[in-house]
């Protein structure tokens, strides 16, 4: 299991068998390495938070490459999704969804247009949408890569009477089933959406 020690700049790996750990120091000091994901070209690709930067491990050789991004993609967050030859991944202060191909490594920018939404986490659907959670919107959301179009759908409130404060809505996922869950953190729930 890959997952990554943000604050101390190092990605490490578990091994569920010998209970040990690898650990892979990340290049550029205090990059804050965050959401990760194993892609089909075999590597480990993650995101450097505060550095703007994508990381590439090959953990067969140790070998860390990185590949800075464009300042519309600050403090780049969770990679989690696989699309084709492209991964995608959130930009938390660009108010983006960004790309990296993993063959010819250019990235792409995608512009949310609703402005201080703060996205956090992605997911993928069943049809190759990019879904992903914002900080302070009560709302849900996804990319179609094929177009570039946004979709927000609005999470209803709980009060007929006061909206409810923003979800701080961190965790998304896709499955099980045809739903997307989601967690706010503000009103202690867990959500589900039907997405046919």
């Amino acid at each position: 299991m890959f997952f990554s020690q943000t604050t101390g700049n190092v990605v490490s790996l578990f091994d569920y068998n010998e209970h040990n750990f690898q650990n892979f120091d990340v290049p550029t000091p205090a990059s804050g390495p965050l959401g990760m994901r194993t892609a089909s070209d075999g590597a480990l690709w993650f995101t450097e938070f505060f550095a703007r930067k994508i990381g590439r491990l090959n953990y067969t050789s140790g070998v860390i490459t990185e590949y800075d991004l464009p300042v519309t993609l600050e403090g780049p967050c969770v990679l989690r999704v696989e699309e084709g030859s492209s991964l995608y991944f959130t930009s938390e202060q660009g108010n983006s969804i960004g790309s990296i191909d993993t063959g010819t490594k250019e990235v792409a920018v995608y512009t949310y247009p609703v402005p201080l939404s703060f996205p956090t986490e992605d997911t993928q659907d069943s049809k190759g949408n990019v879904w992903f959670s914002t900080l302070i919107k009560n709302t849900l959301q996804y990319l179609t890569p094929s177009t570039g179009k946004f979709t927000t759908i609005q999470i209803p409130s709980t009060s007929p009477l006061v909206p409810d404060p923003p979800g701080v809505n961190i965790a998304i996922n896709y499955g099980p089933g045809d739903y997307i869950w989601f967690a706010e953190m503000s009103t202690n729930k867990v959500g589900r959406y039907a997405v046919s």
